[in-house]
């Protein structure tokens, strides 16, 4: 069986991109930030997680003029 050398390179990025997430992602609570990875070749997302942050100030708030 002959593997094309595009499912490889498919293959090997969705192997990274999972990588990559699972490295970083946190349970979601609090502030969250959602990370992506995206296949710049096809446009394709290929894995999605989120991590959290804080604020040690109040937060901006847009205030009419």
């Amino acid at each position: 069986m002959t593997v094309s050398p595009d499912l490889d390179r498919l293959t090997a990025a969705q192997a990274k991109a999972d990588e990559v997430v699972r490295s970083v992602a946190e349970t979601p609570e609090g502030l969250l930030l959602r990370v992506s990875v995206t296949d710049p070749e096809t446009g394709n997302r290929l894995a999605t997680g989120f991590v959290t942050y804080s604020v040690d100030s109040a937060p901006l708030r847009l205030v009419a003029s």
